[in-house]
């Protein structure tokens, strides 16, 4: 006997499969083959229809659910954030190094994410992460994102630094204080055969202040090449920035302080937007509510 497909949640299943841009990335994502997700559609799978239904349920539940909560997904053209991306851009045009760090939270990946969706086809942005330092599988994570196939160090490096070449392009490596000094070497390599092209490398302050040993000699050499270096600090965070994150609170001088106040403590901008947010999700966003929620985070200002 034929079974009977949810027909409400073939049609969430289509307008999913438009989000993703396509049914293998939305199959993928589900956890199903494409095949099953294709006869799913066709009213045709014969399979446990019970456990895909309920699998589609809880992801399409979940979503939605999300969608009902305070967040903010739009890039915010911060003082900060503002700076890093004036930074990429006269890195992109002139070629060279510049290295941005700063603070956690403060707008630097939000600025560098911005940069690569108004100039997708000349720029290249990755994120590093202790998994992903050592030359081998950084030269991976690069040829992954400009769909080069991987193979040995050396056939990596030379197929990337050709694609490089050529139309003033900028690679931009987030997390960069997790490099090491071979890796770093490397990176620096590309410039050294194509000083049109620009490499950002955007970190913490220890990216440039606390390094060490080899560590610090080969950041300097970096520095000899680089056209600017950045450190941005939490202080540097304005009232007018929590302003423009915050548009319902214009009018609200003492919220817009209190909020400034957490941008400038170790919480960062990250951190007052978190605190906003669960105090929307909570339906008071009063200065009353913001501090209560404050202390429920344990977030401590001065």
């Amino acid at each position: 006997m034929q079974k009977v497909c949810d027909t409400q949640l073939q049609q969430r299943l289509e307008a999913y499969i438009v989000e993703m841009g396509g049914q293998r990335r939305a199959a993928d994502s589900i956890g199903y083959s494409e095949a099953v997700i294709s006869t799913y559609r066709r009213g045709k799978y014969v399979g446990d229809i019970a456990k895909l239904e309920g699998k589609l349920r809880e992801i399409f539940g979940n979503l939605e659910q999300a969608a009902s909560l305070y967040n903010i997904d739009d890039y915010v053209s911060t003082s900060i954030s503002r700076r890093v991306y004036e930074t990429v851009r006269v890195c992109h045009l002139k070629g060279g190094l510049a290295i941005e760090c700063g603070d956690a939270g403060i707008g630097k990946t939000k600025a560098a994410q911005k940069y690569i969706s108004d100039y997708p086809n000349s720029s290249i942005y990755v994120t590093v992460n202790p998994c992903l330092v050592s030359i081998s599988a950084f030269l991976k994570l690069l040829c992954r994102h400009m769909k080069i196939p991987t193979g040995r160090k050396d056939d990596m490096w030379f197929d990337i630094e050709s694609q490089l070449r050529g139309g003033r392009k900028v690679l931009i490596i987030d997390e960069a204080q997790h490099l090491p000094i071979k890796t770093i070497e490397s990176i620096r390599a590309f410039f050294d055969c194509n000083p049109e092209l620009g490499i950002v490398l955007i970190g913490n302050a220890e990216t440039v202040t606390q390094r060490s040993g080899r560590n610090r000699e080969s950041f300097a050499q970096i520095k000899n090449r680089t056209k600017m270096t950045e450190i941005r600090r939490t202080a540097q965070i304005t009232g007018e920035d929590i302003k423009l994150l915050f548009p319902e609170l214009l009018n609200h001088k003492k919220e817009i302080d209190f909020l400034h106040m957490v941008a400038q403590s170790e919480q960062a901008i990250r951190g007052a937007v978190n605190l906003f947010s669960n105090a929307s999700d909570n339906e008071n966003t009063t200065y009353d509510g913001l501090l209560a929620m404050a202390r429920a985070m344990h977030i401590v200002v001065r």
